[in-house]
């Protein structure tokens, strides 16, 4: 067909997308070749629902209250990347990843709750600016005692994967952990988002196609730092660093992405 694409992918892999394609499997060179007419969507992370919902009760319901009505809505202010939807998402991540530990789940889920709180008023700086926030809430200083309010604080204090220094407490690494992208379309919503209308298109993927490099590349700051068991971290990192040696390609799901972000379509 006129205008298809040909990308070849290795048999081992299969990116975290659909497409509308002919394939010819190649054993001989140990390979599928694509023909891509058109990319239809990415496919979601899977997460087990029923122990998702079992995890959030037990959570105090008086702080859930809490935070969902005084807390929540200020991720309203935040770029894309760090809404309400991130949040929920790093909710769920932080509830698998916890699976295997004894952890309070007043804690945990407070710390998840507050960690990118503060990012509209200073991302460079968030993670601090995000703990003495939760640190100073009054509410959660009547509802946790001293030593429950600076594992909060130290946890989202830590929970950037830029920091040089492993987080101090579990809270800190499950966190950390459950922020990271483990979908190739999650990234590419937060690094568009937070220059979309700032950049042109073009400018703008080269951005997010550099910044995916500095931290996911082979020697990226975000490849070796493994506090949790986490598999779906790993297979993502398969991933991106598949589609960094394959920039054509990158930039084809990156447009994608952009256009749905500028139509404000199936991206909140």
């Amino acid at each position: 067909p006129i205008n298809a694409r040909f990308y070849i992918f290795p048999l081992n892999l299969r990116l975290n997308m659909l497409y509308f394609f002919y394939e010819k499997s190649l054993e001989k060179y140990n390979c599928i070749v694509l023909g891509v007419f058109m990319i239809d969507e990415f496919l979601e992370c899977q997460f087990d629902d029923l122990y998702i919902n079992s995890c959030l009760d037990k959570v105090s319901l008086e702080l859930k209250d809490y935070c969902i009505n005084n807390i929540v809505p200020i991720y309203e202010l935040n770029d894309k990347g760090h809404s309400k939807n991130h949040i929920d998402y790093v909710l769920k991540r932080s509830f698998e990843i916890s699976k295997n530990y004894d952890i309070n789940y007043n804690i945990l889920y407070v710390c998840v709750i507050f960690h990118d709180v503060m990012c509209h008023v200073d991302r460079e700086k968030h993670e601090i600016l995000s703990s003495l926030y939760a640190y100073d809430d009054i509410f959660l200083n009547k509802f946790f005692d001293k030593e429950d309010m600076l594992l909060i604080r130290y946890a989202i204090e830590d929970h950037r994967a830029s920091s040089s220094r492993m987080p101090r407490n579990l809270y800190g690494r499950i966190l950390s952990s459950a922020d990271r992208k483990v979908e190739i379309k999650d990234y590419l919503v937060s690094s568009l988002g937070f220059n979309l209308g700032k950049l042109g298109k073009d400018d703008l993927i080269e951005d997010s196609y550099r910044h995916a490099i500095k931290k996911f590349g082979k020697d990226g700051y975000a490849t070796s730092k493994f506090y949790v068991n986490d598999d779906k971290y790993e297979k993502f990192l398969r991933d991106i660093q598949y589609l960094i040696e394959h920039k054509d390609i990158f930039f084809v799901l990156a447009e994608k992405v952009y256009y749905e972000l500028m139509n404000n379509s199936s991206i909140e």
